[in-house]
């Protein structure tokens, strides 16, 4: 299932009643946002925002990911891993040379399908400028409005298309600043940009997507990899684009278009802002992106979101790039079995993952090779355990922790590694250190001596004393 744009999601999701409007006239200066918090944390459908205080053209739709339900009914299914295992499936299938090329041409030509294709916009001409869009403050001490789920699209000198989520800080009519952080798509595009003696990034903020290219923003799709193919992996079918002045290409069902560039020279300072660590960021300096154009639907959709501490949002987003991208770092990491990026983690703060150990030492391995891939590599603590504990059962991982852990032979602590920028806790960042926790069973080599033989009940004893067990339960059901 794919929707062509945001009206037919929205459509989509009204006509099985999953949608709430509010009528009530609400402010975008900080009303939205607590709202959108409060039913967030309720796990309740997403929310349109009908009457807006001094936006009275607008509407304003958030929590489109507000629960994992909301997610399921972005992408059809609650079996995430099945659309990316799906497509590593006709990738296996693959011709390596010429004969298989020939004789598997029907398959790769349905692989054309995922491509972006150029269609006509729904857009058309505007003069709006940032200060007549209604953007968000989110918290009280916040620098000023933000775009908070504006797609920032960029394109890298090799010609690959970046679609990212950064927030961007209005400052006036024409000018907001960019807070894209090292290591994101956008700063390495910009440094790409900077080496050849180009200080003026073209670039489009868009706003008001199908959910399945706004989700595609915000996922770590490795640097290299064009996202709008990778949107249509997810969609099942190619993003329309249209290709603005400056050369960007834009879907071309988007509710607003802000054509311009980023001036690498102008940097200024930008927040702080309330972020989803649940604190508010420090100062730093960050581009400015210049408006030249603008372009707009008729009655438009803003598309926001609000973060803070977890579950929002950003928390549901991180779960279902759990589910979606573990196929893709199984047939990287052929060791790994599960992963589990608990929303309370903060996404890059703790990562648990499960392996089937063949050999010592493999726990340390894995944890290498975690961190040295994509946004994991952003991940501040990394817990190993066997394949037959249920990491995404936390007392089974303590469990885990608890009975196979000597901390000073099982934990490493790594300094002066890259972590999120965003973390207040480290001195220097994005400098902070790392902890790995190898919550593995040991090899007689690791432990010095045979590990000891776990507890398990006799087979025959436990189907003798299973009628009897049945018995007491239905007398006397447990409470959950």
């Amino acid at each position: 299932m794919a929707f062509k744009d945001l009206r037919d999601y929205i459509k989509f999701m009204e006509s099985r009643n999953k949608i709430i409007h509010i009528e009530d006239e609400v402010d975008p200066i900080l009303e939205i946002a607590e709202i959108s918090r409060r039913c967030t944390y309720l796990g309740l459908p997403p929310l349109i925002f009908d009457n807006i205080k001094n936006f009275k053209n607008w509407k304003i739709i958030t929590n489109v990911f507000g629960s994992i339900n909301n997610v399921y009914d972005v992408f059809g299914t609650n079996n995430l891993e099945s659309i990316t295992e799906s497509f590593l499936s006709n990738l296996n299938n693959l011709p390596i040379n010429f004969f298989d090329k020939i004789r598997s041409l029907p398959d790769m030509m349905q692989m054309g399908k995922y491509l972006p294709k150029s269609k006509k916009p729904d857009f058309k001409d505007s003069s709006i400028t940032f200060n007549e869009i209604p953007a968000l403050k989110t918290w009280p001490k916040d620098a000023g409005r933000y775009l908070t789920y504006s797609i920032i699209i960029t394109k890298d000198p090799s010609g690959v298309n970046n679609l990212s989520v950064y927030r961007v800080q209005i400052l006036n009519d024409k000018e907001a600043i960019i807070h894209w952080q090292a290591f994101k798509r956008g700063a390495l595009t910009a440094m790409k940009y900077k080496e050849s003696g180009i200080n003026k990034i073209p670039i489009a903020i868009v706003n008001g997507v199908d959910p399945v290219i706004a989700f595609t923003a915000a996922s770590p799709v490795p640097p290299g990899l064009d996202k709008y193919l990778f949107a249509g992996i997810l969609r099942g079918e190619g993003v329309d684009v249209h290709e603005l002045d400056n050369g960007i290409l834009v879907p071309s069902h988007a509710e607003s278009v802000l054509e311009g560039y980023v001036d690498l020279n102008d940097l200024r300072l930008e927040g702080p802002f309330g972020d989803h660590l649940g604190y508010y960021t420090p100062q730093d300096y960050y581009p400015v992106f210049k408006l030249e154009k603008s372009f707009t639907r008729e009655r438009p959709i803003f598309h926001a979101t609000s973060v803070g501490k977890p579950p929002l949002e950003d928390a549901w987003i991180g779960k279902a790039v759990e589910r979606l991208f573990l196929p893709f770092l199984k047939m990287i990491i052929p060791d790994l079995v599960d992963m589990n990026l608990p929303e309370y983690g903060l996404f890059t703060g703790i990562g648990i993952f499960s392996i089937k150990k063949y050999y010592p030492g493999q726990a340390r391995r894995v944890m290498m090779a975690l961190w040295g891939n994509g946004q994991l590599s952003l991940l501040k603590m990394i817990i190993i355990v066997d394949s037959d504990v249920n990491i995404h059962d936390v007392n089974q991982v303590i469990y885990a922790i608890a009975s196979t852990v000597d901390p000073s032979r099982d934990v490493i602590v790594i300094s002066n590694a890259l972590t999120d920028s965003l973390d207040h806790t480290t001195l220097y960042p994005p400098l902070g250190s790392k902890i790995g926790i190898d919550a593995t069973r040991k090899f007689k080599e690791e432990l010095g001596r045979e590990w000891p033989e776990e507890l398990k009940s006799d087979e025959n004893i436990v189907k003798k004393i299973s009628p009897i067990i049945e018995k007491i339960i239905r007398k006397y059901p447990p409470s959950k």
